[in-house]
């Protein structure tokens, strides 16, 4: 549709219109007559509408207040008196993207489509949500979604809440304890010193009519920004929001945010280590500065490209300078720049805090000494060139990134287009390379400490303790202060809140719902073709895939001829390939080439396996790398050269891999415990479970990072000769298989010319696992994570389109009530994949034991499903929907890859589809057994703390 200037059309009149190749469309601004909405429309023709309406919500406290409304909003509204329809549209919907965001200065609801009816579908709950809430009339869902006091049998007190434990969680991770006090010491003045997630020490201070004023003060048309992305049908939509923003007079009344004067500070905190850890170089220093305005787009992209030339390897000239000198064991520095003031933090990792001031001289001496000599203007250029890349390639959905970027500037009165665009930026950043304004601004972030802000980030075995003592002792102080009549009070709300969230939503209220006929899913699945051809003798698989020209290659090398406790030793080989020098250039001159001329470079050590196969698998050591496509030949020259002449033997950079290794290994642990005890639970079922948990992120691979580094000069000289012979004897061409994504065919025989034949190893092999069959693993951590697999193939059957249907089912319809709703988990799930693995899990959980229970219940639960009448059309449209994802040309060609490596063809994906669209109650009630079955036979795996692990009875119990 064509707007001009003036135009109007359903309340809105088009302010600007502006045509930009760079985004391969025209931006339309619209402002709405009534309220002063703003709204822009970026028409690029795009098969993916995406919908997105954001506030300015400026926190006032550390109550997590907007957090808590931006799950609260999406709990029912006065069109749709559902209590959960966001669960219905993932239940009934299509959508390519679902989900509402916190920021430090906004909140979003964004929803996207491909598919029209859908796009509108999800526009018009998404609306009446945000500008209709039930929230306003029904306290239950602040005390679901926020916090509320419990009463338990024996009279004690606990507070829950779904906000409540993500946040518990939350700050149980290092960086996120840095993050939210460096802004509070850098930002002592305006909304970013509070936690717009929300503290836990803070959260139960919210009261339900704060909570609502707060909502109205900020839930208004006239501080509402929309963005429209795709080829949306732009008068349906306009009409719609207009019915909205229609009803509302224009406010003046609009939250400002203050530019925050630069300040000094030192401060000290705490974080939570395991029992078991030694403190000694456990320590983090943070140093923080406001770098510039969001205005100054060039100075924030030139400080991006800084800090990754200071800091982004090993061999970074700061971070090498600190790693040589042994005070730290690793170095993070980077650029926040989705806030009004973007910010510098240079964050150093596992160190003794003593040694503070000599780290901050050490940073100051070799910022001096690299302006005294002059950066190295190759090595900016290749930073340059690696930041400009992943600008211009993103990742889906695009429209999504559009809409936040977008608001970086618009948010705050600025032009909406001012961070979508790139090429005029990073024009003017290349000048500094040759003008001096890299040294310029080297001084100004490390030089100068006007607006300085210092953060001690100290170990503690006692916190976690301490902080669940100081809640127990606030909870008893509160229920020693309340009345009979308070207690018999709070007994009723809580009595209340349960009866609302066990009740069934009315038949009609369901009904009102929009939802697609099962007509506008068609037959065939989406599908990337592949193409066989040999090259060199390898065999070589080419997707054709519209990629802007950009290539896409994956390189599999099998390692097949290895044992499993060998894999796990190699599955550090993927960290050194690229980080250590070859035999052609030292580290740090192989990572400049690196940056020059490869987009991305990654290495992985990843498992394929053919369909229905459970005792044998392919472990492969994957390369893979995106490129422009007159880059494509020296990138072929730089994988081969690391590939096959990276220096393995260099053991003092091996070990200060290892360290860092362990660090991260040690949060991700705290962060992502669900996948840690997923890996677990599937281990014993199948070889390609075995080698995922002893190579990926499993325990086996995380204990040995941990034991390596513990023991490292007596374990080295064997691992090197293991990693030396894998590169002799694996990667070459022999066996191996190429992919290659893009637009057209492209020529790598230069690569495959260049590679040695290597050794022949067996297509597949056979590997077993001997984790317990209930295993607990404890971390340092306020919540915790609750995993319980089985295998198909153990239980007496195989996958089928059903089970997509089924899991679908358990998830949204008893899981989300069960453990999220009334358990207070953060996350919940049940997963039936194609290779047989039967999952339940959940993330920042409180009450792991009881998640345990009500996995084994879900076969009680889906009789029960499947005695009522609920239409099972909604559950197989949005079967279909998540089987379809919406992803960037390189997964596109990965997720192929796996398909060819499985030999699943095109006729087995639509056969699988049309038994989801076949889907019946009886093939429901059918997979009851199976359900039963794995809850008595199946694995547990929990990851948490001591008290949360001993709740779940016998456990063998390890730690990292």
């Amino acid at each position: 549709m064509n707007l001009t200037v003036g135009q109007n059309i359903h309340g809105f009149t088009v302010t600007r219109v502006r045509r930009e190749e760079e985004l391969h469309g025209s931006l339309v601004e619209m402002t709405h007559d009534k309220t002063g909405a703003q709204l822009c429309w970026l028409d690029n023709g795009e098969e993916n509408k995406l919908f997105s309406v954001a506030f300015k919500t400026l926190p006032e406290d550390s109550t997590g207040v907007f957090h808590i409304l931006e799950h609260s909003v999406l709990c029912g509204s006065d069109k749709y008196p559902v209590k959960e329809p966001f669960v219905d549209l993932i239940k009934s919907s299509m959508n390519t993207f679902l989900n509402a965001m916190t920021f430090g200065d906004k909140t979003m609801y964004p929803v996207s489509s491909r598919n029209k009816q859908d796009y509108l579908n999800l526009m018009s709950v998404y609306l009446d949500a945000v500008f209709a809430p039930a929230l306003l009339r029904n306290p239950n869902i602040f005390y679901q979604e926020g916090r509320h006091t419990e009463i338990g049998e024996n009279g004690a007190t606990s507070y829950k809440g779904v906000v409540f434990n993500e946040m518990k969680g939350a700050m149980s991770n290092v960086d996120e304890k840095i993050m939210e006090d460096l802004y509070a010491q850098i930002f002592p003045d305006n909304c970013y010193r509070f936690n717009s997630g929300g503290d836990p020490k803070v959260i139960p201070d919210l009261t339900y009519e704060q909570f609502v004023a707060t909502y109205k003060k900020f839930y208004h048309p006239s501080n509402a920004r929309f963005w429209l992305d795709g080829s949306v049908p732009v008068e349906e939509t306009l009409e719609l929001i207009d019915s909205y923003l229609s009803k509302y007079e224009k406010s003046t009344d609009l939250p400002v945010l203050n530019p925050q004067k630069p300040v000094e500070s030192e401060s000290t905190n705490y974080y939570e280590i395991d029992s078991n850890q030694s403190p000694d170089k456990r320590a983090l220093l943070s140093l923080g500065k406001i770098v510039c305005s969001w205005e100054d787009r060039e100075k924030i992209a030139a400080a991006q490209v800084l800090c990754d030339y200071l800091a982004d390897t090993n061999e970074s000239p700061l971070k090498r300078a600190i790693l040589s000198s042994g005070l730290a064991e690793d170095v993070d520095m980077g650029i926040h720049n989705h806030i009004a003031q973007s910010m510098m933090l240079l964050i150093i990792r596992n160190m003794n805090d003593a040694d503070s001031g000599k780290i901050r001289e050490l940073i100051r001496n070799t910022a001096a000494d690299l302006i005294s000599k002059g950066l190295d203007k190759a090595a900016l250029t290749a930073s340059l060139n690696r930041l400009e890349f992943k600008a211009k390639e993103g990742s889906e959905p695009q429209g999504l990134e559009r809409a936040i970027s977008s608001l970086n500037g618009w948010l705050h009165g600025g032009d909406p287009m001012l961070y979508l665009t790139h090429d005029a930026v990073f024009a003017k950043v290349r000048k500094l390379v040759e003008n001096g304004g890299f040294e310029a601004l080297l001084k100004e972030l490390l030089l100068d400490d006007t607006g300085l802000c210092v953060l001690h980030t100290l170990p503690s075995k006692t916190l976690g303790q301490e902080e669940r003592e100081a809640e127990n002792a606030r909870l008893a102080r509160e229920q020693a202060a309340r009345s009979a009549a308070d207690i018999e009070g709070l007994k009723k709300l809580n009595a209340d809140l349960l009866h609302w969230q066990q009740s069934e939503d009315k038949p009609e209220d369901v009904a009102k719902l929009p939802t697609l006929p099962l007509s506008e899913v068609g037959p065939d699945p989406l599908w990337v073709e592949t193409k066989e051809k040999d090259v060199e003798g390898v065999k070589v698989l080419f997707h054709p895939v519209p990629s802007q020209g950009i290539v896409h290659l994956a390189l599999y090398f099998p390692l097949t001829g290895y044992s499993l406790e060998e894999l796990t030793r190699l599955s550090l080989l993927p960290s050194l390939l690229g980080e250590l020098p070859t035999e052609k250039h030292t580290a740090g001159e192989l990572q400049q080439l690196v940056k020059t001329y490869i987009g991305t470079l990654s290495f992985r050590l990843e498992v394929q396996v053919q369909k229905g196969n459970t005792e044998t698998c392919t472990p492969c050591l994957i390369a893979y790398a995106s490129v422009l496509e007159e880059n494509l030949v020296p990138a072929q020259e730089l994988l081969c050269e690391i590939l096959t002449s990276t220096k393995l033997d260099e053991a003092d950079k091996i070990r200060e891999i290892v360290a860092q290794k362990e660090e991260y290994n040690r949060q991700f642990a705290v962060n992502a415990g669900h996948i840690l005890g997923r890996l677990a639970t599937q281990a014993r079922y199948s070889a390609a479970g075995a080698v995922r948990e002893a190579t990926g992120r499993g325990y086996t691979a995380l204990k040995y990072i941990h034991d390596l580094a513990q023991s490292f000069d007596a374990q080295v000289p064997a691992l090197i000769a293991l990693l030396q012979s894998a590169q002799e004897k694996a990667l070459g061409k022999t066996n191996l298989i190429v992919s290659v994504t893009a637009t057209t065919e492209q020529d790598v025989t230069a690569l495959l010319k260049a590679l040695p034949a290597g050794e022949n190893h067996p297509a597949s092999a056979h590997y077993e696992a001997s984790l317990p069959v209930r295993m607990g693993i404890r971390i340092p951590a306020q919540i915790s994570f609750a995993e319980k697999g089985a295998h198909l193939s153990r239980l007496g059957t195989a996958h089928a389109g059903s089970l997509d249907v089924c899991t679908n089912i358990l998830t949204y319809s008893y899981l989300w009530n069960a453990v999220r709703v009334q358990g207070g988990a953060y996350g919940v799930g049940a997963i039936g994949a194609r290779n047989g693995d039967l999952t339940f899990h959940s993330y920042r959980d409180p009450s792991p034991a009881r998640s345990l229970g009500v996995y084994d219940d879900s076969a009680k639960f889906l009789r029960e499903f499947c005695a009522g009448d609920e239409n099972l059309t909604k559950f197989i449209i949005s079967t279909i929907g998540s089987s379809e994802p919406l992803d960037e040309p390189a997964v596109q060609g990965t997720r192929a890859d796996t398909l060819w490596f499985a030999g699943i063809t095109k006729a087995a994906q639509k056969a699988l589809r049309q038994q989801i669209l076949a889907t019946t109650r009886q093939d429901l009630l059918d997979w009851c057994p199976v359900l039963e079955q794995a809850a008595k036979e199946g694995a547990v795996c929990v990851v948490g703390h001591e008290e949360a692990l001993k709740a779940c009875g016998e456990l063998e119990i390890v730690s990292l």
